[in-house]
């Protein structure tokens, strides 16, 4: 539904456009009425072209588009998504323009609906193509101020067009490093619903911890943050943190552990393995001692498991062991196991090959991953292209394994 304040902010706009025209432009009370009621017939379509601009732009500039949404009374949610690929070239450029598509489509229809009123004598035609010249400006202007979303993280509703446009300026090589970890952390999602095999559930999305029940607490995790419902880095940590407490719960059930440990323990253990790599933050020793013993709750009930084993593997990588990584993951079935596990499977194998100085072995996986985790693909490409391949995780030995 469309928020109380936004509702508030548009009655303000249109009682003043009402007094503007009443006393200055139409100076009469019927042609302020018939001002505000085609500035009202407007707004849907000036928001069509609005996004239309958008996406005219990306056609234009080869964006790719995912989604295309205009529900002016559905919250107003309206946008075009692009999926730019990192590598693009000049991406900064095109992405600028994109983001002006939509306000310069606003701002020249109101140049035009301006220029149309010296046309026409008729009062209340001027009255209402002033009308609708006023919404359209007010539209494309305010969306070119840089508003902040109302919520931080990396997991944040979008920005306003103004405020994305002026990140792209302001700081390309961030914006576009962000862009990378974006889509780092769909492939993380797309692992973890790997794992899980698909199963949701739909129930108490809005409470992250699911209460005391650990298999409602997982579900809701996953959801959470493989939708984007999460908002900041702190709320992440924290539902994680409760989730590792529920798995090392004596009452929590050993299946319902494993599988927590499994989703912690990749999800963090995949991230910690960017850090590693991209910004060259080793991982820090008691954090690989986490992930170790989360991986190890799930591979103690299923060790014969991929997700397990993917799991387990990714701790000792984490940890400098490549030989233990390797050898869990020797019998990788791309007949029998999922297709996507099987992927970051030989791409944390390749690791380990790479680690051990068999480039060749590692040239195989990552020719058998396919290219569906180009992200991940990338990263182990990094590692296979240093010569030597640095010692970039932690090199103390993980306790108790």
């Amino acid at each position: 539904m469309i928020s109380l304040r936004r509702l508030i902010v548009v009655a303000l706009l249109l009682v003043l456009e009402g007094m503007v025209f009443a006393l200055l432009v139409t100076e009469s009370v019927t042609g302020a009425l018939v001002a505000v009621g085609c500035t009202c017939l407007a707004f849907w379509l000036h928001l069509v072209l609005h996004e239309g601009g958008h996406l005219v732009v990306a056609k234009l500039l080869r964006l790719e588009v995912i989604s295309v949404r205009i529900a002016p009374f559905n919250g107003w949610r309206n946008e075009v998504s692009v999926r730019p690929a990192p590598s693009t070239s000049a991406l900064p450029l095109r992405m600028a323009l994109f983001y002006l598509g939509g306000p310069m489509a606003n701002l020249c229809t109101a140049a035009v609906l301006g220029a149309a009123t010296a046309m026409t004598s008729t009062p209340l035609t001027r009255a209402a193509l002033i009308g609708a010249a006023f919404f359209a400006a007010l539209l494309g202007l305010t969306n070119l101020i840089p508003l902040a979303p109302p919520h931080s993280g990396p997991l944040a509703s979008p920005h306003s067009d103004g405020r994305n446009l002026l990140r792209w300026l302001r700081s390309p090589k961030a914006t576009t490093a962000a862009l990378l970890a974006a889509y780092y952390q769909e492939e993380i999602a797309r692992t973890l619903r790997a794992i899980r095999g698909g199963a949701t559930h739909s129930g108490r999305l809005g409470d992250p911890d699911g209460g005391d029940d650990p298999r409602l607490a997982l579900a809701a995790f996953h959801e959470r943050w493989s939708t984007g419902h999460g908002h900041s880095v702190a709320e992440l940590m924290a539902d994680a943190e409760r989730l590792a407490a529920m798995a090392r719960a004596d009452s929590t059930d050993p299946r319902t552990a494993a599988a927590i440990g499994q989703v912690l323990s990749v999800q963090f253990g995949l991230w910690y393995l960017y850090a590693a790599v991209v910004p060259g933050s080793p991982v820090a020793h008691h954090e690989v001692l986490e992930i170790a013993e989360l991986a190890e709750i799930g591979y103690r009930v299923h060790p014969r498991s991929l997700s397990a084993r993917v799991a387990m593997g990714l701790a000792h990588l984490l940890n400098q062991r490549p030989e233990q990584a390797r050898s869990l993951l020797l019998d990788i079935r791309p007949g029998a196991d999922p297709p996507e596990l099987c992927s970051v499977g030989f791409l944390l194998r390749a690791i380990a090959e790479c680690h051990l100085g068999n480039h060749a072995d590692a040239d195989v996986q990552i020719r058998a991953a396919g290219g569906d985790f180009r992200q991940l693909t990338h990263l182990v490409a990094v590692i296979r292209a240093a010569d030597p391949v640095p010692p970039l995780f932690a090199p103390a030995p993980m306790a108790g394994t």
